[in-house]
């Protein structure tokens, strides 16, 4: 039985539909690699076996004739069908180097265990092809899994947890570096708070809960919790009546809580594709009157309205609600006295 095993060990290891085996390669393998001596018959019930277990074995068939004349078929070229294509390790490699709040000590060991499941044909996606793809923004995150894992569990027990929670201060040589948030007295502040759910967004991982003494709905970043533990004896405050589910009241753009506004604005049809991203379905675009513009509806907390139209400021012109045109016209005058144009004969 254990030369069975460490036959598929080499069938997993060695073959896919472009590495594939002849039976001889395989009895050679197994000589070169553990040592074993197997007979031909033996093989091949080995291989019969892994096929009515429902293993993805393949191999070549052809028919063929014995001297008598009767046929029977050949088998060759075998190889196991791997669990991930290399384009699927890719993808999954990619989204794992580019979440930015997994550590990097985490995110190596996912990614070794990824490449052991994928096939011979991915062997060259080690660390070294990784230049090929240039993941940015890796801010320290120093306990992402374990965090989120006991954050589970206390939803699941229904019960508060404690932990403190960093800002980030500049050190020397210019390097942002987590801090905990603290009190008056100097010492890091405590948060309590009551787990509901978490969200991910952005490639961020966010917790949303009560904070007490308040009643109303927080939320944090996964990634900046410290010193986190469960409060057992602590049942969770049940969250508001107006916010039973936690996820209608956060805005999608940039995790705002609060109520949401229905915000009306002409879009330069070229940024089709950023509308897309941000809203996806939930937005209602439809042609406008200008010509290569589109008149779009989206309900909106008005905080991440007001930061989302800044940033596409030069393609989008807000028509509703008055209130948030009115807070763009003060920042886009504020803006205008920061950057006035240079009088002639200035430098």
């Amino acid at each position: 039985m254990k030369a069975m095993f460490q036959l598929l060990r080499i069938l997993h290891e060695e073959t896919d539909s472009q590495h594939r085996m002849s039976q001889q390669q395989m009895l050679q393998r197994m000589q070169s690699r553990f040592g074993i001596t197997l007979n031909r018959r033996t093989l091949k019930n080995y291989l019969e076996q892994m096929k009515e277990a429902g293993l993805p074995l393949n191999a070549v068939s052809s028919q063929h004739r014995k001297p008598d004349g009767q046929l029977f078929t050949r088998e060759t070229d075998w190889y196991l069908e791997p669990l991930l294509e290399q384009s699927e390790l890719r993808l999954l490699l990619d989204l794992l180097y580019s979440m930015p709040a997994l550590p990097e000590q985490q995110r190596e060991e996912l990614a070794g265990k990824l490449r052991q499941i994928a096939s011979p044909a991915a062997e060259n996606l080690t660390e070294d092809s990784q230049t090929a793809v240039v993941h940015l923004h890796h801010p320290p995150a120093k306990q992402l899994l374990y965090s989120v894992e006991l954050l589970c569990e206390a939803i699941r027990m229904n019960c508060k947890v404690a932990f403190q929670y960093c800002g980030y201060e500049l050190a020397p040589g210019g390097k942002p570096v987590p801090v905990p948030r603290c009190e008056g007295s100097g010492l890091p502040r405590l948060y309590r708070v009551s787990p509901y759910r978490i969200l991910v967004s952005q490639g961020r991982y966010y917790l949303v809960c009560c904070k007490e003494p308040y009643c109303g709905i927080s939320h944090y970043r996964i990634d900046r919790m410290l010193e986190m533990h469960l409060l057992p004896e602590e049942p969770v405050t049940p969250p508001p009546e107006p916010f039973r589910d936690p996820t209608q009241t956060l805005e999608q753009l940039y995790m705002y809580s609060g109520e949401r506004i229905t915000c009306r604005f002409l879009a330069d049809v070229r940024i089709l594709g950023d509308i897309t991203d941000w809203f996806g379905d939930s937005a209602c675009i439809v042609p406008a009157e200008v010509p290569d513009q589109l008149s779009v509806t989206v309900t909106v907390h008005p905080k991440a309205m007001e930061h989302w139209a800044l940033q596409y400021t030069r393609w989008v012109t807000v028509q509703e609600p008055e209130s948030l045109r009115r807070t763009l016209s003060e920042l886009t005058a504020q803006l205008a006295e920061k950057y006035p144009p240079k009088r002639e004969g200035e430098e």
